[in-house]
Order: structure tokens, then C-alpha cells, then sequence
């Protein structure tokens, strides 16, 4: 039996190594932001967010669209989406700023601690497009000294 073992978890190890991506699955980007504008809109608010997007990956993205996932929807829902357009070289950041409009208690979520989703279409060079959900999270007070 032990020498069973020292031959099948070699292979096992191989077979694993092979099926796994270098990176887990959904966490090719990974997003900050900032609220720079808000406007009332009554039963809703247009908030303009700067979001800092960091590509975890070792190849360019391209992203081309972008949306708010609400915190009510189904993980898998696709929300309004709207064309965006930002090129991440790999291992790279960079910052773009989006309008949305959000219902007011999703805008109200964020204001007491919560951080809005947003969902990603994103493009590899040369591969398919991707659409991932990814959380936000505050970018940090650069002034600060």
C-alpha cells in the first residue's frame, strides 16, 4: 500500500498542476474607488466614481465594458452595462472615472459601510472576452502625509 501512495502522488500532484490556472479564476482584476460627484436624483443617484483597476494577470487586458452589480442581485445576474474603455498591461494599474446610476438604497448601503460591485467585461490579448463581478474597495487617501 505504501508504495502505491509514493507512485500515485506524483501523479496526482502532475495531473493538478496541469488543471489549475496560474492565477484562481476570477481574480484577474481586482478594482479600487473613489466617490468624486453625487447627484440626487430622488428614487435614485448618479454618483461619478474614480476606480483604480490593478491586472493580476502576466498578460494586457482590455476592458470594455463596465456596471454596478447591485447588492440585491442574484450573483450571476448581468446588470445595465455600459461601453468602457481602459488597457491594463500586465501586473499594471490604471484609473479611469464612470457614471452611475444607482437606486438610493444602494447608494445609502455604500455611505454606511458597504462597497458597491462592479461588474467587468474584459478581453486578454488574443483570447476571449471574460465577464467577472468584483468587489470595490476604498482607495486610500493618497495626500496624506
Amino acid at each position: 500500500m505504501r508504495c502505491g501512495l509514493r507512485f500515485a502522488l506524483p501523479s496526482v500532484l502532475l495531473v493538478l498542476s496541469l488543471a489549475l490556472p496560474s492565477h484562481a479564476a476570477g481574480n484577474e482584476v481586482t478594482g479600487f474607488y473613489r466617490v468624486t460627484q453625487v447627484t440626487d436624483l430622488g428614487k435614485q443617484v448618479r454618483v461619478t466614481l474614480h476606480i483604480r483597476l490593478a491586472n493580476n494577470t502576466r498578460q494586457d487586458l482590455s476592458i470594455t465594458r463596465v456596471g454596478i452589480h447591485p447588492s440585491a442581485a442574484p450573483v450571476a445576474a448581468p446588470r445595465d452595462m455600459q461601453s468602457s474603455w481602459a488597457y491594463l498591461e500586465q501586473r499594471q494599474s490604471a484609473g479611469m472615472d464612470q457614471v452611475f446610476v444607482v437606486s438610493r438604497a444602494e447608494y445609502t448601503r455604500w455611505t454606511h459601510g458597504g462597497h458597491p460591485a462592479l461588474r467587468v467585461e474584459f478581453q486578454p490579448a488574443g483570447g476571449a472576452t471574460q465577464v467577472r463581478t468584483i468587489p470595490l474597495r476604498p482607495e486610500r487617501d493618497r495626500r496624506a502625509p
